[in-house]
């Protein structure tokens, strides 16, 4: 089996943030992954894989972890071995639990050699039930919970809860006083009653533990006669010279309200020192949503655990609970019991035989709601700690991650995300990576690598690190002055409160102009003193340009530097943003940053007003300048004498009326339209253009006038619409323009129309009619869509001069054409009273439809082939119906703009009339349509063949000619080749009855793992039109290995006379006819005299080269 490793990179710019994102497809769907130093290790269906940490790339072959057959005591369990646990021992061995073998657990090392195997079942057995795993190191001991699953025959001795030994000699067997796998009642586990075990089913979600306890968290019915589904914690003390079930106690755990089940759960460490649970919460009703609650194991929980002993043995209230482990039991109430204050180890107080056990609280652990989204679904959710601050990793089931910034009982503030190309649920297994800083996480059969690390050393100073960027994960590093992640920085030099940075607090000027440098002062938060021949400079960067000059010192916190007079002005636009830093040259070590520092191009204003907009900018000497020796006191403008002006008819001549202020006529005035169309302006201020530019669909298209003098731009642009008449598709619009006049349903040149009638102005309109192209013979329904709806009555529709004879009329208006004998195009129009008339702007077509010709003309009885109908106009009217006699022919999706095609239905065999209805249009169709019995195979010959094919099969039969392809398909195994049959290759006699073709067998692969060496037997289908009729696995092709030539000689040599030339071959006419053979000498041919099992005689052309090459060939391998 070959697979295609796909790897993809990207480098994504965006929230502020600059990420590296490394892809991985895996072609299987990931279940588990786990990182060891730099190796990832990825868990999907039946594969365990090595990836480098760093690029991704596989660095071992992969892990097969399944064998051909499972476990024979479970025959329904399924053979797919799905991952259930996958954790690192010691950051050492890897622990892989399967669900294969009724679920059982091995050690691999880090090359993934074995080291043990366990037999015992231990796990789920099933990809869906939950299995998870906690391991203590320092009694190296992991403990299970397990959900019961219901197959195979050994799945009651898996308790639900066990402690496990992870020492080689004792590998996997549950910690007891014994050392043998016999079930002891003491055994560290807990198992349900028997009668409840299959019923009572609980989810286990996560595991944890402390100094003193062992926590589980699950989803779970309360209790065998309550069926209310909620989420529970429960907890047992960790020595475990304790069992379980003495110290074992559940209680409700709530997030927001009971209507929430956990997802879910992590436990981090906050700045106190202090465990605090983590939760995410969905609806348990599946409708999605996300809530995160967050709870202080000590404060929260385990008083609330302590709460709910004092109710069953301080004041004996209730019952016990947890039916389905120990029959129920009234609580007892003991005087003498307590618990000393302060103690945070309640394990030897209540291991007591008065007092009942184990306990099911009813007071829950309320957690703290932290964040809540009624609309989007999580799938995973992590929390990671970088100096004081918290990053919050959020994974939704649409393939969206998330990051934002947390802060203990306050608020979550998310500064990233980013959708997965795999847009499907990111598995909840998500890793974070502290040496790379990286996170990897999987979707479906993809593993991601998304590091963040080249954000932060893009950021040049502390502030530009710390205030605006978004990466949570980078941090200044004052031991070098450099924006690192965490791990490149000793701890006590690595911060992230950006008061700690040097800031720019003023800068004088924040402008500067190009043509002209001038200094620029700087003041500081506080200024670095210089190492031994440092010096400060200010660098001038974007993207295009990079520039520095020298800082001079004022006092202790200000600077001034002068604006670069080189490599600024290759930028010709009005304004150039670039980024002002300070450093300490040649240590380059910066110092603060402002983000935006402006430098204006007066040379880019053209005219004296737009220079003036520009503080710093004056028209001097006909041009704008920072640097003016004479300046004027108005500038030239001009604007529109009539406001109404700014409106121009299309493809017209046209005069603009203007007037100016503070010009002087003593030179030319041009006027101009988009800078491309010219035009004069004349004594009188009249802008003259000859003609306006020719507008097609889009009306009032917008256009600027401009006016120069001596080509030297006067006041601003204004901004003029160019329309159409004709464009105009309402009264309204129409009357708006002096050039345009409405008349009967359309907008007019004034100029060039007159309207006789007296038409009243409406809003009315068609907006669209269907169909657009009708059969001659009438009778079609034409449905017209208005914009409105109207109450006034229709005198007359014509469709262009045909009339159409109202069905119904509304805001949609039916009517049926009339008949007509000629084709014809024109408009729709309508004629309403109280002079209303409208007309449509696209046409209506009458068309004559005509058939060319159909195919096939010869189908078989068993229907579903595909008959077309070739011809023209075939697509018009409302509907279009094909007829077989009385049967219909169900109409497919149009492929093609002059044919008709339908799916025939199943008809007995005779010769079949075929009509075509367009809507009320019957037109027969000369070509008549033949139905033959369906194809039948009566003979294949032969049914040998090489492994190599070229073989000539003949396949005798009936009514072949009736299909319109036939495909024949060779299949093995995995293997599967198709062959499709030449028209040319398909005899048959005249009226179709017998008939056969042949074609040439095919190779078969090399051998392989994947594919076993000849001889073998090859399973033979065909298949008339694509499946219809399919006669799969009719026979078998046995395929013998290729015929040898017999020479023994070394280098084989043949001797040539000059007379016929003689070859020994080894079983030739086993799988091949004179007619399938070859044999070439060089690049002629021998002309073959006598072909038997053990020899070939050939006559050889005239002349050879001496140590020429035999070539044996058969037909297949020649083509």
């Amino acid at each position: 089996m070959f697979s295609i490793l796909l790897i993809s990179y990207l480098i994504l710019i965006t929230n502020n943030l600059s990420i590296d994102i490394i892809e991985n497809d895996l072609n299987n769907s990931i279940e588990k992954i786990l990182l060891i130093n730099e190796n990832l290790y990825i868990g999907t269906k039946n594969f365990l894989h090595r990836l480098s940490s760093l690029t991704l790339n596989k660095t071992l072959l992969s892990l097969k972890l399944i064998s051909n057959i499972d476990n024979l005591s479970c025959t329904q369990c399924n053979i797919n071995n799905h991952i259930k646990i996958l954790l690192s021992i010691h950051n050492k061995n890897i622990l892989l639990c399967g669900t294969i073998y009724q679920g059982t657990c091995q050690i691999f090392d880090q090359n993934l050699n074995i080291i043990i195997n366990s037999s015992l079942p231990i796990v789920a057995n099933d990809p869906i039930n939950s299995t998870i795993a906690l391991i203590i190191p320092e009694k190296n001991l992991i403990y299970f919970g397990v959900t019961y699953t219901n197959e195979g025959t050994y799945r009651w001795q898996i308790p639900n809860i066990s402690g496990r030994s992870l020492n080689i000699s004792r590998f996997m067997n549950i910690l007891s006083t014994n050392d043998n796998e016999k079930i002891s009642k003491d055994d560290l586990s807990l198992r349900f009653m028997s009668r409840q075990q299959t019923r009572f089913i609980i989810q286990y979600i996560y595991s944890f533990y402390t100094n003193n306890y062992i926590y589980f968290i699950t989803n779970q019915l309360n209790d065998i006669e309550q069926n209310y589904f909620l989420t529970k914690i429960i907890r047992f003390c960790r020595d475990n010279s304790y069992s379980i079930i003495r110290t074992y106690i559940e209680i409700p755990l709530i997030c927001f309200n009971s209507e929430w089940i956990i997802k879910t759960a992590e436990i981090i460490i906050n700045n106190n020192n202090e465990k605090i649970l983590i939760g995410h919460f969905t609806r348990k009703d599946g409708s999605g949503g996300t809530n995160i609650c967050l709870w202080n194991i000590q404060n929260d929980i385990d008083r609330t655990f302590e709460n709910n002993y004092r109710t069953c043995y301080s004041m004996g209230i209730g019952k016990r609970g947890l039916a389905f482990i120990k029959p129920n039991e009234p609580c007892r109430k003991d005087e003498s019991w307590s618990i000393p204050i302060n103690d945070d180890n309640l394990c030897p107080w209540i291991i007591n035989d008065r007092l009942p056990y184990p306990i099911g609280g009813t007071t829950p652990a309320i957690g703290h709601l932290l964040y809540e989204n009624l609309l989007e679904s999580s799938s995973a959710l992590q929390i990671y700690s970088f100096g004081l601050s918290y990053v919050i990793f959020q994974g939704l089931t649409n393939g969206t991650f998330k990051l934002g910034l947390f802060d203990f009982g306050v608020h979550i503030n998310w500064v990233y995300s980013y959708q997965l190309s795999t847009q499907s649920p990111i598995l909840s297994n998500v890793i974070f990576d502290n040496k790379t800083e990286s996170f990897f996480l999987a979707s479906q059969s993809k593993i991601y690598r998304i590091s963040f690390s080249g954000d932060c050393t893009s950021r040049l100073s502390c502030d530009e690190c710390l205030s605006s960027s978004n990466n949570p994960l980078c941090g200044w590093c004052t031991l070098n002055q450099r924006c690192t992640l965490a791990n490149n920085c000793p701890l006590n030099s690595w911060q992230q409160e950006s008061n700690q940075c040097t800031h720019i607090v003023n800068v004088q000027p924040l402008r500067a102009s190009i043509d002209n440098s001038q200094w620029i002062n700087l003041t500081l938060t506080k200024l670095p003193q210089l190492e031994h021949n440092e010096i400060y400079q200010c660098i001038f960067t974007n993207k295009i340009i990079s520039a520095n000059t020298q800082a001079i010192k004022l006092d202790h916190n200000r600077l001034s530097c002068p604006t670069p007079s080189k490599n600024i002005h290759v930028h010709q636009d009005a304004h150039l943003i670039v980024r002002l830093s300070l450093i300490k040259w040649p240590s380059n070590i910066s110092i603060a940053t402002i983000s935006e520092f402006t430098f204006y191009n007066c040379s880019s204003y053209l005219s004296c007003v737009s220079c003036r907009t520009e503080i710093g900018c004056q028209w001097c000497s006909q041009r704008c300048s920072s640097m003016c020796t004479e300046t004027i006191s108005q500038c030239s403008s001009f604007d529109l004498l009539n406001s109404t002006n700014i409106f121009l008819e299309s493809n017209q001549s046209i005069e603009i009326p203007l007037k100016f202020n503070f010009i002087q006529y003593d030179n030319r005035i041009e006027c101009r339209l988009n800078e491309t169309i010219y035009g004069i302006v004349n004594s009188n201020n009249i802008c003259y253009i000859t003609k306006i530019p020719q507008i097609n669909n889009e009306n009032e298209q917008i256009s600027y006038l401009t006016i120069y003098q001596n080509n030297i731009l006067i006041g601003n642009p204004i901004k003029m619409f160019i329309y159409r008449c004709d464009l105009y598709d309402t009264c309204n619009k129409c009357n708006l323009r002096l050039n345009c006049l409405w008349c009967q349903g359309q907008c007019l040149t004034k100029s060039i129309n007159k309207c006789l009638i007296n038409e009243q102005c409406t809003s009315l309109r068609i907006n669209d009619f269907s169909p657009k192209l009708i059969p001659l013979n009438g009778k079609t329904i034409i449905n017209i869509y208005l914009n409105e709806y109207i109450n006034e009555k229709i005198l007359e529709i014509l469709l262009f001069d045909i009339p159409c004879l109202v069905i119904n009329s509304s805001n949609i208006i039916q009517c049926q054409a009339q008949y007509t004998n000629s084709s014809r195009k024109g408009q729709i129009s309508i004629y309403f009273t109280n002079s209303i008339y409208i007309l449509s702007k696209e046409y209506i077509e009458f068309c004559q439809s005509s058939i060319i010709s159909i195919n096939p003309n010869i189908v078989y009885e068993f229907g579903g082939q595909i008959l077309h109908i070739n011809g023209y106009n075939l697509f018009i009217g409302n509907e279009q119906k094909i007829f077989i006699d009385n049967y219909q022919c169900i109409q497919i999706k149009q492929t093609l703009l002059n044919t008709l095609s339908c799916r025939l239905p199943s008809m007995i065999s005779k010769i079949y009339n075929i009509t075509l209805k367009i809507d009320n249009q019957l037109i027969n169709i000369q070509d008549k349509l033949k139905v033959t019995p369906n194809p039948i195979v009566q003979d294949i010959d032969p049914t040998t063949s090489f492994a190599s094919g070229g073989r000539l099969i003949t396949v005798r039969g009936m009514y072949f000619g009736s299909a319109q392809i036939i495909t024949v398909k060779f299949s093995h195994k995995k293997w599967n080749e198709k062959l499709k049959i030449n028209s040319n290759d398909i005899l048959s006699t005249e009226d179709g009855m017998i008939s056969s073709f042949y074609f040439r067998t095919l190779g078969i692969p090399p051998s392989s793992n994947e594919f076993p060496s000849p001889p073998l037997d090859v399973n033979f289908s065909i298949y008339f039109d694509n499946s219809i009729i399919s006669l799969t696995n009719i026979i078998q092709f046995h395929y013998i290995p290729d015929v040898l030539l017999n020479i023994s000689t070394i280098p084989p040599i043949l001797p040539y006379t000059g007379e016929e030339l003689k070859l020994q071959v080894e079983n030739l006419t086993e799988a091949a006819s004179m007619s399938d053979i070859q044999l070439f000498i060089g690049c002629s041919e021998c002309k073959l005299k006598t072909f038997t099992s053990k020899g070939i005689t050939c006559q050889p052309p005239t002349k050879l080269i001496t140590n020429t090459a035999i070539i044996l060939n058969n037909q297949q391998q020649k083509g």
